[in-house]
Parts: structure tokens; sequence; C-alpha cells
């Protein structure tokens, strides 16, 4: 284990609620200014396609994926669904026409999947152009951010325990590809 922790926000900042994913990025990489334990963990901005995510955990102990999906929320907003290895993944939400779901199968059939994979889900309704989450989606924003710190800081069942400081600082945003918008479930 090589305390590797990744975060990736999926969505598309200009289409309303599908801006939930980068907004959680967004709000970590200031956070991580002011917190030295999230030095280390590498944050990453996907478009959802399945190549680019693997290229972004491969490798990790730690993999937690912060999306948007359509349907009806929690009451708390958001939901949190582990996806151990043997686990079947096909119900694990996503507003993509390729679904998380349909990623951890593909990785786990070319040997690419973290140790272990956490998707924290908010439920959107609006993703139409334009800039600004609902209000229901933004006020799971907060708490999400909350749970990835804990995620990976705290050592145990509930987290996956500091990263190794040698592992690169920085925020990436994987390369978009401009067939995948033209696939989007419902947009």
């Amino acid at each position: 284990m090589t305390g590797r922790c990744v975060v990736i926000g999926v969505g598309n900042e200009y289409r309303r609620d599908d801006g939930f994913g980068p907004r959680v990025i967004a709000e970590l990489a200031e956070r991580r200014a002011r917190d030295h334990r999230l030095a280390a963990v590498d944050l990453f901005v996907s478009d959802g396609e399945p190549s680019r995510m693997l290229q972004a955990w491969t490798g990790a102990d730690l993999a937690v994926v912060a999306d948007v999906a359509v349907g009806t929320a929690p009451a708390a907003g958001w939901r949190e669904l582990a996806l151990p290895p043997e686990d079947d993944p096909r119900s694990a939400a996503s507003g993509h026409a390729i679904g998380l779901g349909a990623t951890v199968a593909l990785a786990r059939e070319l040997g690419r999947l973290p140790q272990r994979l956490v998707a924290l889900v908010a439920y959107g309704h609006e993703f139409g152009f334009g800039v600004g989450l609902s209000t229901a989606v933004a006020t799971a924003v907060r708490p999400v951010v909350d749970r990835v710190c804990v995620l990976v800081t705290e050592p145990g069942p509930g987290g996956a325990g500091p990263p190794s400081p040698s592992r690169r600082v920085g925020l990436s945003t994987l390369p978009r590809d401009s067939s995948v918008d033209e696939h989007r479930k419902g947009r």
C-alpha cells in the first residue's frame, strides 16, 4: 500500500447541477491551503470519460469520486456508496451515459481498480446550460467535502489514513473529450 489518495470530481461546471463534482474539488483545493493533512491528496476534475478516470485512480489505495446523479435525494441530500472490488458496481449512481458502475466494471477487467473506491453522490435536477448549483445540490457540497476530508485523513475503517507526503501536490484537470457531452443522459 502506497497511501496514495485520489479525489475525482466528475462533471461540467457549465451544466448547473452537473458542476457538483468540480465544486467539491474547488472547495477541497481551498481547504488544502489551510490543512496540511490534505497536501498530498491528488485532486482531479473529470468529465467522467472512463479511461481518464482509470488513469487518475490506478495505483491508489483510496479513490473518492464526487458526482451528481439524476434522481430523488435521500434526506441528507447526498449518498455514500462504497464500491470495493468484490461488489457489483452496476447500481452505482451517476448522471453520465457511461456511469461509474460501467467504469468500475471496466477497471476490474483491466486490473486497474484502486484498493478502495468510494462514491459521494448528490442528486440534482437542473442540468441546463448555465453556472451555479441548485440550492439542494449546493447544500450537499460542504458535508461531502467534510466526508472526503475524513476519508483521506483518518486512519481506520472510516478513512484511508494519511497519504504519503512524497506524492505530488496540485489540482489537475483531466483532458476533456468533447464527444462525452453529446452522450450525457438528459442533457
